[in-house]
């Protein structure tokens, strides 16, 4: 099957600052005869207007009319910010609530009755970066293509909540593709017990192991106050959910996680542990031998899932990476999202301040995530690419530079150009090289997750 969807963009799309991406150009082999029938087609549209209800119209519009079918399934990623004062007086950028709340009904007017889920967050798009003030939609079509939307509260038993998600999905035919949206919440709650691997389990035991997890947390209200957020569903307006859309048909899913840390030559081995902290590596305080192998002096301190990650090793070449959340200096225990068990082989990383190293990690992801694919022709690249990359790259470099327009799009347009749609996380989903306690899909940080979807064979 022939690329059905290039996608066009044009130079006042890539400025990041206004405008819009136009719609999906015709199949390369000539335009679509009245009676032929796509078996699956993905379309992106995307606009940056001050204006929420124009913006999600017009980039639902653009992506419906691209698909050239009837849409079965949408995706959309918005952000809408205000400025504020914090408590020291300083401009502060928030989600505008006022806004986001204009963006649904407009976007669905637009896509009609067709399953839909959403949630705030800076999109990535063929066009660029897009920092605010923008709508992203992916459709998606074909005859053989089946899509539903569900949602589950998010309570404290997060294998509860990946089951009901995945148990709502169960009758969608084929499913290959559950595309999961929710908060920091999901992922950040420090009660005793609760994990977000609970989540994927919960998914993963349900669905089975031929289903990809994808997707991610959005922007939370407030950060470091509020770690909420919100998520769409069809007509509804959530927080404290998970929404998911399942995508079932003739298609298989190539993923990759790539991250811009460099790891340590030597391997250290989780001796002890207890829930989320890992007390001992090598039989040693955790926290020591982690500040010896970095290079860190003993007064130096660990940041919160900010500079200080551990690379679980799930491959000979490939590391699955984990950010020190905390340290007990009593005990020189470090805390993790989630519980790195006993007999874990470890890597300290090192970096995360080179820009350079950023943007290779997003080329060199989607440029394996291609390899994988082989000759299939890719219909879509899927991205969940961490918040914390963005945000050094914007201050390592000049704030018209990205990582779509300086590392992705040119591996993208050697292949003769398809639809990109991404955003940056708080918190990613997606596959690993694996597996890791039994799981192939985790919950990920600091990582630039790539899905390229091409048709099966």
């Amino acid at each position: 099957m022939k690329n059905l969807l290039t996608v066009l963009f044009s130079a006042g799309a890539l400025l990041m600052l206004t405008g819009c991406g136009p719609a999906n150009t015709p199949p390369s082999d000539g335009p679509q005869e009245p009676g032929d029938a796509k078996a699956v087609a993905f379309s992106v549209g995307w606009c940056t207007s001050e204006d929420p209800a124009a913006a999600a119209t017009k980039a639902a519009t653009d992506a419906i009319e691209g698909l050239g079918c009837p849409a079965k399934g949408v995706i959309f990623y918005e952000y809408f910010p205000k400025t504020i004062q914090d408590a020291e007086g300083k401009d502060k950028e928030v989600p505008d609530a006022d806004k986001d709340a204009l963006v649904l009904p407009a976007l669905r007017e637009a896509v009609g009755a067709v399953p839909t889920i959403g949630c705030r967050a800076r999109s990535l798009v063929n066009g660029g970066t897009m920092l605010s003030n923008t709508v992203a939609v992916l459709a998606i079509g074909g005859e053989s293509v089946s899509c539903k939307a569900v949602k589950a509260e998010l309570v404290a038993d997060r294998r509860a909540v990946g089951t009901k998600i995945a148990e709502q999905l169960a009758d969608v035919k084929d499913m290959k593709l559950l595309m999961a949206l929710s908060e920091m919440n999901l992922s950040f709650d420090t009660t005793e017990g609760v994990s977000v691997e609970d989540f994927i389990r919960g998914i993963v035991d349900t669905a089975g192991g031929d289903v990809t997890l994808f997707g991610g947390n959005c922007m939370p209200n407030d950060y470091p106050a509020d770690k909420g957020g919100v998520q769409f569903l069809d007509d509804e307006t959530l927080e404290g959910h998970v929404v998911a859309l399942g995508i079932g048909g003739p298609i298989a899913i190539h993923a990759n996680h790539t991250n811009e840390f460099k790891s340590s030559d030597e391997t250290v081995e989780v001796t002890k542990a207890d829930d989320k902290w890992i007390l001992q590596l090598d039989g040693k305080p955790a926290a020591d031998v982690y500040r010896e192998i970095r290079g860190m002096k003993p007064e130096d301190e660990f940041t919160s899932d900010s500079q200080h990650p551990i690379g679980v090793i799930v491959t000979e070449d490939k590391v699955y990476l984990r950010m020190v959340l905390e340290e007990d200096k009593e005990k020189g225990a470090l805390r993790f999202v989630a519980a790195v068990p006993e007999g874990t082989k470890i890597k300290i990383l090192i970096g995360g301040f080179d820009a350079q190293a950023i943007l290779d990690a997003a080329k060199e992801g989607i440029t394996e995530s291609l390899a994988q694919a082989g000759d299939a022709e890719p219909l879509v690249a899927l991205l969940s690419n961490c918040c914390a990359r963005g945000f050094r790259l914007r201050e390592f470099r000049k704030a018209s530079e990205c990582e779509i327009k300086q590392a992705i799009l040119p591996v993208v347009d050697a292949k003769g150009g398809f639809p990109i749609f991404g955003f940056y996380a708080w918190g990613e989903l997606g596959p690993i090289a694996g597996p890791f306690g039994g799981l192939k899909c985790m919950y990920q940080q600091h990582t630039f997750v790539s899905a390229v979807v091409t048709e099966s064979k």
